[in-house]
């Protein structure tokens, strides 16, 4: 598993470094009929940039490792992720200051716009 303070560099966009890491409080256990039982543990990473590679900074990251056959791998494609742990991350992210309070803001409206119409 990736630890905060971990640095590295992404092929095309340069060294960044880990600086926060929201996780599950448990792996997701996935069922495979090839594999049998398989535990899942997705992350949101917020990461600094050395250089930024847009105006955006691109500072969140979705690694995630899988473990089977009892060997922890990390993951080398993009995760799917079901609701409940997506909203697991997104909880622990924002309990840890991940998100500006501008970003909130405009979540908690475009959420609020869209739950008029329940």
């Amino acid at each position: 598993m990736i630890k905060a303070g971990h640095k590295t560099k992404s092929k095309y966009w340069g060294a960044f470094e880990v600086t926060k890491i929201a996780k599950l409080t448990e792996p997701i256990v996935c069922y495979s009929e090839v594999k049998g039982d398989a535990f899942f543990n997705p992350t949101l990473v917020k990461i600094q940039w050395e250089k930024p590679p847009s105006k955006d900074l691109h500072e969140f990251w979705f690694p995630y490792w899988i473990t089977i056959d009892g060997k922890e791998k990390y993951g080398q494609f993009a995760p799917m992720l079901g609701e409940k742990a997506l909203l697991e991350l997104l909880k622990d992210a924002i309990k840890q200051d991940f998100f500006s309070k501008d970003f909130l803001g405009q979540l908690a409206e475009a959420i609020a716009e869209y739950r008029k119409n329940f």
